[in-house]
């Protein structure tokens, strides 16, 4: 009986894992989403006429990457090691942070090139590495992290 009980809490556990990932995601979408709106001024492209069907369609879209980034950010700390920190605002802020300097480097690295082959571009672009969205990316690691870690504590 106990280990049954058990192994339902752990999969409470892991499940509220997953939803808390999904909340702080959207939540942390939206800060950086205002973030390349307002500030950077890249919401929705600068190339897309601007209509309002333009921008629900870019927040959409937006919004989509960074639940799915929020998904592959809690696997990543899913792991026992760094799963211990990731539970903690101060701690989860710092991963958070590291998380989105990552995730900018593969963007703006590998993800700028495998789009230029799939829209059929002759010549690779030379990855813009903007500081503009560095500060977006590791904003939205932070949130990402630290209302991950409120989420959890809830």
């Amino acid at each position: 009986m106990a280990e049954t009980e058990t192994a339902i809490r752990r999969d409470r556990r892991g499940r509220s894992r997953w939803v808390g990932g999904a909340v702080a995601g959207l939540v942390a979408g939206v800060c950086f989403g205002l973030y390349l709106q307002f500030v950077v001024g890249v919401l929705p492209p600068r190339e897309a006429v601007v209509a309002p069907e333009t921008l629900a369609y870019s927040w959409v879209v937006h919004l989509f990457h960074s639940l799915a980034f929020a998904l592959v950010y809690v696997g990543v700390v899913s792991f026992p090691r760094i799963a211990r920190f990731a539970d903690r605002p101060a701690t989860g802020v710092a991963l958070g942070a590291a998380f989105g300097v990552a995730l900018w480097a593969v963007a703006t690295g590998v993800a700028v090139a495998f789009w230029a082959v799939a829209n059929t571009v002759l010549v690779l672009p030379i990855p813009d590495p903007s500081v503009g969205s560095l500060v977006g990316h590791v904003l939205y690691g932070a949130v990402l992290g630290t209302t991950f870690a409120v989420v959890r504590r809830a």
